[in-house]
């Protein structure tokens, strides 16, 4: 009798750094297993029309599994449904909890950037009834032919890496495929146990994320913002609202007890909705003992920090140019959020630290204030010369 032909294929669509889809096709004699690693976001605006284009038409796709929150990720996932996607939506138990927020955010983010936005809230709502929260290492059976495990690593909370065997009866073998997903082996809050010696014995055909690597960034930030404490400066800090937030607001904790001298009425504002809804999140799925933290840092906020809630605080705190203060705000770029108010209001102060802490691409504000101090910065046909210290640091990003 002769056996069935069972192999997989894998395909990528991926242009740059962002848009991350892997769609992997298991083929056993005439039977054919369709399934999406991550349905993931082009940020890029020269690829931005691919977001509504797809390498296969969902209603082929049987499931998908997603590594992580992040927009370049997952951002796409609300229009894999509305074009006809109906089958499970595999991811862990965190990711799970924090994705609707994320989604949504998405949406308005891209109705602000680009006024295009292929989805709506109702897509959404449909894409997280499709969304299966599973647990660490455990085995998930998809069907009679697959089994996944989904492996957390140190990449951002939530997120895993998947191992994914695939049997074929009759044949001898199956085959295993690890999918890394964007990988980290280090977390300033959480570490994971290493990989399991029985998945390490298999033999594996490893996908890997190339895009995100650990290797090592230079830690400049708490030297910058001390010395900006020192000279009595404004300090602006750009964050993102999950991850790098987190890891800013712990550090400045630190600093506060390394140096409390520096920080004796230094009043601390952290500004952002979006980013205030995640930290308490954070604190909520500590609680619920879904996130393992270690112990001392399951309290990262900086003590008497304030929140900012609405324009008109955010304006009386902005209007107060020459107090020592630190404002914690997103979004990571300048280009959106709280940070419209605050750097044109500092932008041409030299009493004055307007501190980036991720990448900021070309087209966005944080690219443009890279040049010198008489560079012309444009905000809402207001010319400003900038004169206020501009520094960056990747050390938080992940």
């Amino acid at each position: 009798m002769k056996k069935k032909r069972f192999y997989v294929e894998i395909m990528q669509e991926k242009s740059e750094a962002s848009g991350s889809l892997i769609l992997a096709a298991v083929r056993m004699g005439k039977k054919i297993i369709r399934f999406v690693v991550d349905c993931g976001l082009y940020q890029e605006v020269k690829y931005k029309k691919q977001n509504a284009n797809f390498l296969i038409d969902p209603q082929q796709v049987d499931f998908v599994i997603l590594t992580h929150y992040h927009i370049d990720n997952s951002g796409r996932l609300p229009y894999f449904v509305k074009k006809g996607f109906k089958g499970k939506i595999y991811t862990s138990k965190v990711t799970e909890r924090i994705l609707d927020i994320h989604l949504r955010d998405t949406m308005k983010k891209l109705s602000y950037k680009w006024n295009q936005v292929n989805y709506d809230l109702e897509d959404i709502s449909q894409t997280m009834r499709l969304i299966s929260g599973c647990g660490y290492n455990k085995a998930i059976e998809i069907n009679d032919n697959i089994t996944i495990h989904l492996i957390p690593n140190c990449h951002c909370i939530g997120s895993v890496s998947v191992l994914v065997q695939i049997h074929c009866p009759g044949q001898e073998k199956d085959i295993n495929l690890l999918f890394s997903g964007d990988y980290n082996n280090r977390n300033l809050f959480f570490e994971v146990p290493p990989l399991e010696e029985w998945v390490r014995e298999l033999p594996i055909n490893m996908i890997i994320e190339s895009t995100v690597t650990s290797q090592k960034k230079e830690k400049v930030f708490e030297k910058n913002i001390k010395d900006a404490l020192q000279e009595k400066k404004t300090i602006i800090v750009l964050i993102n609202s999950m991850g790098s937030a987190q890891e800013v607001l712990y550090c400045i904790s630190q600093m506060q007890k390394a140096y409390p001298e520096l920080f004796e009425n230094v009043p601390i504002y952290y500004d952002g909705e979006m980013s205030i809804c995640c930290t308490d999140m954070y604190y909520k799925l500590i609680n619920e003992g879904l996130l393992e933290f270690y112990e001392d840092k399951k309290d990262f906020l900086p003590k008497k920090i304030i929140r900012v809630m609405n324009d008109k605080h955010r304006e009386k705190i902005a209007s107060h140019i020459h107090d020592c203060k630190i404002i914690v705000t997103t979004s990571s770029t300048g280009s959106s959020g709280p940070a419209q108010v605050y750097i044109p209001a500092y932008i041409d102060k030299p009493n004055a630290l307007i501190h980036f802490t991720e990448n900021s691409v070309k087209g966005t504000l944080g690219y443009s204030l890279r040049g010198s101090n008489t560079t012309t910065i444009e905000f809402q046909d207001v010319l400003k010369v900038k004169k206020a210290d501009v520094k960056f640091t990747q050390e938080f990003r992940r």
